[in-house]
């Protein structure tokens, strides 16, 4: 195949998440499932990516090799190995990045990323990293939190405290399917009017008065 800068976008978008399903990646495309499926299976043959099918009956996933990363450019070494524990999380939150790209125009930074770049930490948390920063225009990036279980109230109380006092961030957004996680967040954030929770279900939208 002809490698071309679109490739090594696509590859390095993938590479951010860690991985990525057929869909996931024609969306991000922006193309029909079938020209999605033939630069993605060329991709595969070239190389560039690997194929893995984590759960029976799950779609595959897509993750870039080394051999991916050296031809785009990306110095974010490919994710070794998958994450049981989590992988449903990070295979919700590559959906929810593409949604909330589509719905405020803005751009994507996932955590893996984040912790590569400069050694950020998201937001400044020391021992703690939010799930990717969404940048829309020139001002301050918001941090995405998604939580898909709940936390000890503790530590969802120490986390917010220290997003209240960091100053790089514009808002945070939590997002989850859980009413009991909605609920703990709420009561911890209660005085922050900068933290917003929301259900996964909602069509996520800039707040114009933000």
């Amino acid at each position: 195949m002809i490698f071309q800068e679109r490739d090594a976008e696509i590859l390095k978008w993938i590479n951010g998440f860690g991985f990525a399903s057929v869909d996931q990646i024609r969306r991000f495309m922006r193309v029909n499932a079938s020209t999605g499926y033939l630069r993605i299976k060329k991709l595969v043959e070239g190389g560039y990516l690997e194929r893995d099918r984590i759960l029976h009956g799950q779609a595959r996933i897509h993750r870039v090799t080394r051999k991916g990363t050296k031809i785009s450019g990306d110095a974010l070494p490919p994710l070794a190995d998958i994450n049981f524990g989590t992988f449903r999380h990070d295979l919700a939150l590559v959906d929810l990045a593409l949604t909330l790209e589509e719905q405020t125009g803005g751009v994507f930074t996932p955590d893996r990323r984040l912790r590569h770049n400069g050694g950020l930490s998201g937001g400044g948390l020391s021992g703690h990293v939010a799930d990717g920063y969404l940048h829309i225009g020139e001002e301050e990036p918001i941090a995405i939190e998604l939580e898909l279980s709940v936390k000890s109230r503790v530590r969802i109380h120490r986390i917010i405290k220290k997003y209240s006092s960091d100053l790089s961030i514009r808002e945070v957004w939590y997002y989850t399917d859980r009413a009991d996680v909605a609920r703990a967040i709420e009561e911890a954030a209660s005085r922050f009017s900068f933290i917003k929770v929301r259900s996964l279900s909602d069509t996520p939208q800039e707040d114009k008065a933000a």
